[in-house]
This record gives structure tokens, C-alpha cells and sequence, in this order.
């Protein structure tokens, strides 16, 4: 049977590969479009804002962050994993208003990142794009079986999955996946994907947290029972908070990470889960399939961009299951 060994959680903001002296016109660029969003404000006070965005306090702000994303690679590698299942979301890129699937397992044999250039971005993201996309179409390597296997049990537990195995035309595998490729493993033998979308962006049907639970519960009972003794970890790509970022959620999930409190993942505001925010839900599955690995904080950095309160909770958390 498979091993599971455990697995990462990572943020996949632009501002890890934005040099500081960026972060604040990237801030800027989002300013109109956050009084339409009418999000709650900031936790911080607007002193304690400013005080985060001082070049020196951007800077070491930003080199934790690398230090943190080399701790997160250090630790995935460790694993010595053959096969990664990624659970990030779809940011209307493999799925538009034709359909959108609340949960989505591909089991095709390959996906494409068929990159839309650099102008589909804010400029400010110049520096970010290449570790979201290549300068042309670029295959990733999926594995078929497992992915099958996934749907099949799944569905056996009572859910109601999505699933394909064919890209859709023009559309291109999502910033969520390639980030862990071109950026986090960046450079390294690329390891078989399997990837799992979970909508948390676009209402009516995101998974609640308390789902999201018990997906992550019913995909590890699924990875378990897959025949061949491979070894597999899970990644939940990007969050924490933002646009604006609530320290107070992004901490309260992490604890609950490392103890294990699913009861209390389960209750995280729905409410709060939304925009970029929403792609907790990813963080929430994995914690869960992950009950039995020792899970570990390695870092958490409020990278804030602007006097609103914006910027990017950034999370890096690592599970490994003894003798695995």
C-alpha cells in the first residue's frame, strides 16, 4: 500500500518573489479594488501598519520569507516523496463560469501550463511571473492511477466529485500548482502530480471548513488503500490571509494545525474565508488527511503591502510521520 509521509503547507503570494523595494506599488495597484470588496479592516492599528512599512521592516520582513520558503523545500525533500498531491484551488484558469466543481481530482496523464504572458498580470508582478508560468507551454507529469484510485474511493465515501482527464482547450494548469514547481522545487526533478482542486474562491458551492475536514479524512483513508508502495505527500498551496491580512485567523489556524484541532478547523468562520483568504479550506484538507504526522510552524510572516492593511499572511507549516 502507499505511505503517506507527510507533506507542507505553503503560501504562493507574488511578494515572495518581489523584491521588497516592490511590495509597496504592488500594494497600491489594489487599492480601488479593495474599497469595492469592502472588507473588514485591518486588526492592526494604522501606527502598527506604518511601522510594517518601513523599507527596513519590508526587507526583513521579505528575507524570512525566503528563509522560510528554503525551510519548506529542505523539508518536503526530506520526505524523499515519489509522488505529490497538491491540493490548491483554481483561480478561473483550468475552470470558468461553464462550470465550477466544488471539489475536482484530474486523472489524465498529463496537464499543460499554457502561460497567458505577462500582461494578463499588474505590472508589479513582473518579477513574480516566471515562477507561475513558463515563458512557453510546459508539460507536468500526472499519475493516472493514483488520481483514479482518489476519484473512485472518494466517491465510495460519499462524495460527489468532479473529475477529468482531458485539459480543457486554451485553458492553462493553475498558478496554485505550478508555484510548487517553479518556484518552491524550483530547478529540481520534477515528481509526479496529482492535483486536487477544491473551489474556495466563487460562491455558491465552496466546501465549509467542517467539509474540508472531512474531505482530507476521507482523502487519506483513499491514499491509504492505493496498491502500490509508494511514497506520497500532500501540499496545500497558497493562503493565508489576504488581501487583508488577519493575523489573528492565520495564527489561530496554525495552532490548530500543530495540535491536531480539527474540532476547531472545522469552526473557522466562513465568513472570513473569502477572496484569497478562502484558500485556507486547502490548508484545513490537508491538516486533516495529516492527523497522525507531527506538524511543525516553521514560520509565519504578515507581509503587509499597504496603509490599508493588505499584503499576504504567509504560512509555512511541515507534517512528517515518524518512520515513514
Amino acid at each position: 500500500m502507499a505511505r503517506v509521509v507527510g507533506g507542507v503547507g505553503i503560501s504562493h503570494s507574488p511578494q515572495l518573489s518581489i523584491e521588497p523595494g516592490g511590495w509597496r506599488a504592488h500594494g497600491d495597484l489594489e487599492q480601488e479594488r479593495l474599497a469595492q470588496l469592502n472588507l473588514p479592516p485591518s486588526g492592526r492599528t494604522p501606527d502598527q501598519i506604518v511601522s510594517e512599512l518601513s523599507p527596513v521592516q519590508i526587507a526583513i520582513r521579505y528575507e524570512a520569507c525566503q528563509r522560510a520558503l528554503a525551510r519548506s523545500r529542505d523539508a518536503l525533500l526530506a520526505l524523499r516523496p515519489e509522488v505529490l498531491i497538491v491540493i490548491g484551488d483554481d483561480q478561473r484558469e483550468l475552470f470558468l463560469d461553464d462550470i465550477m466543481p466544488a471539489i475536482s481530482v484530474f486523472w489524465g496523464k498529463s496537464l499543460d501550463d499554457r502561460p497567458p504572458g505577462t500582461e494578463s498580470y499588474p505590472s508589479t508582478m513582473e518579477s513574480a511571473y516566471p515562477y507561475y508560468h513558463a515563458s512557453k507551454d510546459e508539460t507536468y507529469q500526472t499519475e493516472p492511477d493514483l488520481g483514479l484510485h482518489l476519484v473512485s474511493q472518494l466517491v465510495e465515501s460519499g462524495f460527489d466529485v468532479a473529475q477529468f482527464t482531458e485539459q480543457p482547450a486554451g485553458r492553462s494548469l493553475g498558478h496554485a500548482f505550478t508555484f510548487i514547481y517553479r518556484r518552491l522545487l524550483e530547478g529540481l526533478p520534477r515528481l509526479p502530480l496529482v492535483p486536487i482542486m477544491l473551489n474556495t474562491y466563487y460562491p455558491p458551492n465552496q466546501p465549509t471548513p467542517a467539509r474540508c475536514v472531512q474531505l482530507g479524512r476521507a482523502l487519506r483513508a483513499a491514499i491509504d488503500s492505493w496498491p502500490p508502495g509508494r511514497r506520497v505527500a500532500l501540499v496545500a498551496s497558497g493562503g493565508l490571509t489576504h488581501p487583508i491580512i488577519d493575523e489573528k485567523l492565520d495564527r489561530r489556524l496554525l495552532a490548530a494545525l500543530e495540535s491536531h484541532d480539527h474540532d476547531d478547523l472545522a469552526r473557522l468562520p466562513v465568513a472570513s474565508l473569502t477572496e484569497g483568504s478562502s484558500e485556507i479550506r486547502n490548508w484545513i484538507a490537508v491538516g486533516a488527511a495529516l492527523h497522525d504526522a507531527h506538524g511543525e510552524i516553521l514560520d509565519y510572516v504578515p507581509a503587509y503591502r499597504s496603509t490599508a492593511g493588505s499584503g499576504c499572511g504567509m504560512g509555512f507549516f511541515a507534517w512528517a510521520r515518524a518512520n515513514a
